[in-house]
């Protein structure tokens, strides 16, 4: 038992380091947090889960091996990502931006679409990001013990990730909701808009340099 135990508590470990490591998920959650309703910031929290979820099954059944194998259908999904993250960025750093979230805010945090809005947000923003699935491959297979069902492991792993990423981010939309009621006025408002636009912007940008043939 120790021995089937140990790799996931290990697997647990490193992938909380990632988890805590700021990225596009987190930006989306504190901004959506902060500037438009905990609702939809809770969704991108879910939405997350359920792409790492996807994801993970993928690996469990040989999907993600698929993706790495296949050049040209990994490299689609990078564009798709790369294109994604900057529509987001672009759309933050607009003008307009920082002053429509400012007038709609309390409108929208009422709305029931808030946390399907959300949820879309966080399961495109992780499905469409090939390195979620490569990392998966690479890493399950490291963790997996030699005497035990690769597939039901597998997910076992899986579920690990989901729920770690799911609690962070849910405790992370909170924090980022309360912060919003205090530092609600317009120019950090807007601030907090350019801020998250370029972190966009800079992991489209890597994600699409990637993957430029070397």
């Amino acid at each position: 038992m120790p021995h089937v135990l140990l790799p996931i508590l290990t697997f647990a470990a490193a992938w909380g380091v990632l988890v805590l490591t700021p990225g596009t998920e987190t930006a989306l959650v504190i901004r959506l947090g902060m500037n438009v309703g905990r609702r939809a910031a809770f969704g991108a929290a879910l939405g997350t889960g359920t792409g790492l979820a996807i994801w993970g099954a993928g690996t469990a059944f040989g999907v993600s091996a698929l993706v790495a194998a296949s050049p040209k259908l990994y490299l689609t999904l990078e564009w798709a990502g790369a294109f994604y993250l900057a529509y987001l960025g672009i759309k933050l750093l607009m003008p307009s931006a920082g002053a429509e979230a400012m007038a709609h805010a309390d409108e929208e945090a009422r709305h029931i679409g808030n946390l399907a809005s959300g949820y879309q947000r966080g399961l495109l923003t992780t499905c469409l990001n090939p390195l979620v699935g490569v990392f998966d491959l690479t890493a399950f297979a490291q963790f997996i013990p030699a005497d035990v069902n690769r597939v039901t492991y597998s997910l076992l792993l899986a579920g690990v990730q989901v729920v770690m990423a799911v609690l962070w981010y849910v405790i992370l939309a909170y924090m980022a909701f309360s912060l919003g009621r205090v530092l609600s006025s317009p120019k950090v408002v807007r601030g907090l808009d350019v801020l998250t636009g370029m972190v966009f912007l800079f992991f489209a940008l890597r994600l699409a340099l990637s993957g430029l043939p070397t």
